[in-house]
């Protein structure tokens, strides 16, 4: 494999490995009311990465609801996560999306079996 400043490239060296895919999500920063739409890039049992249309801080604790595909047979993931990085600045877009990287802090045990076929179902 190549190698790129002393690491493997290729491998991920991450407690959770993530899974890529678009899922439709909503959001509510806790202690607001507003619910806002947005979509997953990729997802693990630690967190995921989102893409928001609005700017958020690191440190900002957000509800979070995943809908997986109807074909899974799944209802949607509840938890509660945190904002752990937000690397494009206020204003800078990916097609009019913010990246958002969430880690999961609360989650009951019906949501976490539903995380965990889930990401069964995409490993195939």
């Amino acid at each position: 494999m190549p190698r790129e400043k002393g690491r493997v490239v290729g491998r991920e060296n991450r407690k959770f490995p993530r899974r890529v895919i678009e899922l439709p999500i909503l959001y509510t920063v806790v202690e607001n009311i507003r619910t806002h739409g947005g979509e997953t890039g990729n997802i693990s049992e630690g967190g995921l990465l989102v893409y928001l249309k609005e700017a958020l801080f690191e440190g900002v604790r957000v509800n979070i609801e995943i809908f997986p595909p109807d074909f899974f047979g799944l209802k949607p993931i509840k938890a509660v996560t945190q904002i752990v990085w937000a690397p494009m600045r206020q204003g800078e877009t990916w097609e009019e999306y913010i990246q958002h990287g969430l880690e999961f802090l609360e989650m009951d045990e019906g949501n976490a079996r539903r995380l965990k076929r889930l990401l069964t179902y995409i490993e195939g």
